[in-house]
């Protein structure tokens, strides 16, 4: 249902956490795209959408007037715990972001891509005989989560109930809550105890060296080490799998696609950046207004929240030709799947890097790889767009036995 309002705007009563957005989102992001790039959704006592290219790269660009701050969220979280460092507005942002910058840096992602190849080959080992597996279970997620977990200096063989626990934080979080809130104090329970260990001994990983940080001569308080823990695990756990979960759906529907990603593996570099475009799994993040302000036409309040619609803006055709076909060969495509401005995501470089490992070694081993069911999809889609299930089946191969990789190799 739609209104239009004094100035002649059609709005909306879009609710992006809703079954309808999860399986009909590209369709209902390009119908506001043409009719109202910035709408107003009377859902969730109201919020903005803004779909344009231009108009999420214009609110990128000003966190002066869309902050970052904890209480954008659509609907509230069920903890009052920032996620550091992507709930801080600048200055202080700049400073967290460089404690974090050395772990996630272009040259660690390389220098880690041996080990995380064969975490893939271990990974497929463990099914590749049986001729068929649930990808998304078996490797689209295990090999993100346990990365991220060997890059905190947790215990990854608890990856399970990690993914368990925050699935369920951000989305059952619109309609579960209770069980939302439930999985939050799984989650900070379990960080606090990692903290008090950490404390008696100190452990390898990035939150043992965060301990031994300080910002402006002050060590890290526990709440600002939780909050940086829970984005790592969010970011580390959820976006790369649902990017490789909904790119390989295209690949097996597509031969000539899954034909030269096989014949010409060179080209997977540009074809990480076109499927980052096309399939992006982050639909969207949240803002804040911080002032009445002007933008794009629609008049804007203090304390609005705005929704920025990053898989939207990748399928504008102002800014893409041909924006809903997957093509190699692009000659530009500056897509926003990492966001951009000063909270351009950080971790980047590895998700990439596991997106390439994990394609890579599923064509080279399974080249006739191909969809065996109906793919279930993660309930609620509007934060992230992924895979809960994707069943498939293939001709049996051996195994081929390259071991466990070791912790920080």
């Amino acid at each position: 249902m739609t209104t239009v309002d004094e100035a002649g705007f059609s709005d909306t009563d879009l609710d992006h956490h809703s079954p309808k957005f999860r399986e009909h989102n590209y369709e209902i992001m390009t119908d506001l795209q043409n009719r109202c790039p910035v709408a107003r959704s009377s859902a969730w006592d109201g919020y903005w959408l803004f779909t344009s290219y231009e108009a999420v790269f214009d609110a990128c660009r000003d966190p002066d007037l869309f902050s970052n701050h904890m209480s954008k969220a659509i609907p509230a979280l069920p903890v009052e715990v920032s996620f550091i460092p992507i709930d801080i507005d600048p200055p202080m942002l700049q400073k967290y972001r460089k404690l974090l910058l050395p772990y996630l840096s272009p040259k660690e992602a390389e220098q880690r891509e041996s080990a995380l190849r064969r975490t893939a080959t271990e990974l497929i080992d463990a099914f590749v005989e049986s001729g068929e597996a649930d990808l998304a279970e078996q490797l689209f997620t295990p090999l993100p989560a346990r990365w991220t977990l060997q890059l905190l200096g947790f215990d990854e063989s608890r990856w399970p109930d990690w993914i368990d626990w925050l699935h369920s934080l951000i989305h059952d979080r619109a309609y579960a809550p209770e069980r939302s809130a439930q999985s939050a104090a799984n989650i900070y329970g379990t960080i606090a105890q990692e903290i008090a260990q950490r404390r008696l001994q100190r452990g390898r990983g990035v939150l043992s060296d965060l301990m031994e940080a300080e910002i402006d001569g002050e060590k890290l308080s526990d709440e600002e080490l939780s909050g940086i823990v829970v984005l790592l695990l969010l970011g580390g756990m959820d976006t790369t799998a649902g990017l490789t979960g909904n790119a390989f759906l295209r690949i097996a529907a597509d031969p000539a696609l899954r034909r030269r990603l096989i014949e010409d593996p060179d080209v997977l570099e540009s074809a990480t950046e076109e499927f980052l475009r096309h399939d992006t799994p982050v639909q969207g993040l949240t803002r804040v207004v911080t002032r009445d302000a002007e933008f794009h036409g629609r008049q804007l309040k203090k304390g609005d929240r705005v929704m920025l619609m990053f898989a939207a803006a990748n399928r504008d055709p102002s800014a893409f030709e041909r924006p809903h076909d997957i093509d190699f060969d692009r000659s530009t495509n500056r897509h926003m799947a990492f966001a951009l401005g000063v909270h351009r995501c950080l971790g980047s470089n590895f998700a990439r890097a596991m997106f390439r490992v994990m394609i890579t070694e599923l064509l080279r081993r399974l080249p006739d790889v191909q969809v065996a069911a109906p793919v279930e999809r993660l309930a609620d889609a509007g934060d992230v767009y992924a895979v809960k299930h994707l069943p498939v089946r293939f001709t049996p191969r051996p195994r081929e036995d390259v071991g466990t990789p070791a912790r920080g190799d």
